[in-house]
């Protein structure tokens, strides 16, 4: 049973859409991604962000090289812009002009500025680090306007994951479901666990569930397969069969894939109370 509030599989025309739009897009900017947000605005709010993020994440992966040549340019290019106006968005239009996010772009300038890499990433966590108090204004900017890359949008996707982890946990305490959490399992030895671990399972329309793994994200199929080779047969070959619920939706072809269905089912929500068997044991 889906319920109202449940955001259903994606047909894999509606995402190849929503890539084909993305993937013409030239700038990486909050505006950019309204109006592709307002195109799909039938596609719940959480999964067109979700699915935004995902594909900024990769065209940065694809696209950008980390070199010297580059941040040089790119230092070039700010110092020339700065001192021919006073802005306070020099980041984020250098940002446009080259085609990647601001962060990225910010992450590239300070490679110019600092050659120790771990310096780097103390002042992308905190730009008052950096001497030139200037600069230092215009990196906070810069990070604190991309909300899709950097350690700003890190910060946020870490916190939606913990939040929807603990609405899970919330959802298995009052079906009085006992388990064991990753912290607990990993106490216990194992390098690799789910979310929760049942201390009995459970059946979710009729299929086996000895674990349930939490996903703040969309699951399209190039994510979902790392997450099979990377955690899920590893959760099924220790635990057995198990949940996946991707919050924010997941591509309808996953579906057809031969783990699913036989090494663990997939869903958007936690399932209904109807749809669940609990088993007791005898004491």
């Amino acid at each position: 049973m889906t319920s109202e509030n449940e955001i259903k599989p994606m047909s894999q025309k509606l995402y190849a859409a929503i890539v084909e739009d993305f993937n013409k897009l030239t700038t990486f900017s909050r505006k950019a991604e309204n109006e592709l947000r307002h195109k799909y605005k039938e596609v719940p709010s959480s999964t067109i962000g979700s699915i935004i993020s995902l594909l900024v994440q990769r065209s940065m992966k694809h696209n950008y090289r980390k070199s010297p040549v580059i941040s040089s340019r790119y230092y070039d290019l700010y110092e020339n812009l700065v001192k021919k106006e006073d802005k306070s968005d020099v980041i984020i239009q250098l940002a446009d002009s080259q085609g990647i996010s601001p962060a990225l772009f910010v992450r590239s300038l300070l490679q110019n500025i600092y050659p120790d890499s771990t310096m780097v990433k103390k002042c992308l966590k905190d730009s008052t680090l950096i001497e030139n108090k200037d600069l230092a204004y215009q990196v906070f900017l810069g990070i604190m306007y991309d909300n899709q890359y950097g350690p700003y949008a890190d910060i946020i996707k870490q916190s939606i994951g913990l939040e929807y982890e603990m609405r899970l946990e919330k959802e298995l305490h009052l079906m009085d479901i006992t388990f064991s959490d990753e912290n607990l399992l990993r106490l216990r030895g194992y390098d690799k666990t789910p979310d929760f671990k049942l201390d009995v399972p459970i059946a979710v329309d009729g299929f086996v569930v000895n674990w349930i793994e939490s996903k703040a994200l969309f699951g399209d199929e190039e994510n979902h397969l790392g997450y099979v080779k990377e955690q899920l047969i590893c959760y099924w070959n220790r635990f057995g069969p198990g949940l996946v619920i991707y919050w924010f939706g997941y591509l309808e072809t996953l579906e057809n894939t031969p783990e699913v269905n036989n090494m663990f089912i997939l869903r958007t929500n936690f399932p209904s109370k109807e749809s669940i068997t609990q088993y007791r044991i005898d004491s």
